[in-house]
């Protein structure tokens, strides 16, 4: 009876963040001595939408050649949101980006759509990318599936990382601790 009030007691006072999953070892498996680069939040119209880490290899990440280094982005989403709409929401913004063709976009949107899950509030989707592999997508440690080429990874995850993001206060803060080269 002691040692269950002492297990209920303990994990009352104990941080939710001592439950959070962490991407890194996940991440290292793919790329070797991998390291937190940066991290910050995409708030929308005051809703915090998703929380996110970009985690490089020890060259970094180049910013103006993106696809020739490993790196992974973690997503952990503070919300519902189904897996095609967030297939959707990417292809609107690559397309905004113009880095590839509609026609392209539509297809990558397909391949999305097959490969994202529905998220709840908590649920991670990690994105990474290795030159000459492509993209593995990770619902928190369980691969569900790749994208190859640099194309889809150049025009995906400029998303994040383009200068004309529509989120560049969390471009800096993901690029903040080692600015891209």
């Amino acid at each position: 009876m002691l040692r269950a009030a002492t297990l209920v007691l303990m994990l009352a006072v104990m941080p939710l963040q001592a439950f959070a999953f962490d991407a890194t070892p996940l991440v290292r498996q793919a790329i070797p001595r991998a390291r937190l680069q940066g991290e910050g939040e995409l708030r929308m119209y005051g809703f915090h939408i998703y929380y996110a880490r970009l985690y490089v290899g020890p060259a970094g990440l180049s910013a103006t050649e993106l696809t020739a280094r490993p790196f992974a982005l973690d997503i952990e989403y503070s919300r519902a949101f189904k897996g095609v709409s967030i297939a959707r929401r990417s292809r609107e913004q690559m397309d905004d980006l113009k880095l590839a063709g509609r026609a392209q976009t539509a297809k990558w949107e397909a391949e999305l759509a097959n490969i994202f899950p529905d998220v709840q509030a908590g649920d991670h989707v990690i994105g990474v990318f290795v030159p000459e592999q492509g993209t593995t997508f990770y619902a928190d440690d369980k691969a569900i599936g790749s994208i190859p080429g640099d194309d889809f990874a150049r025009a995906f995850f400029s998303i994040w990382f383009d200068p004309r993001t529509i989120a560049p206060v969390l471009r800096n803060q993901l690029l903040a601790n080692g600015a891209a080269q």
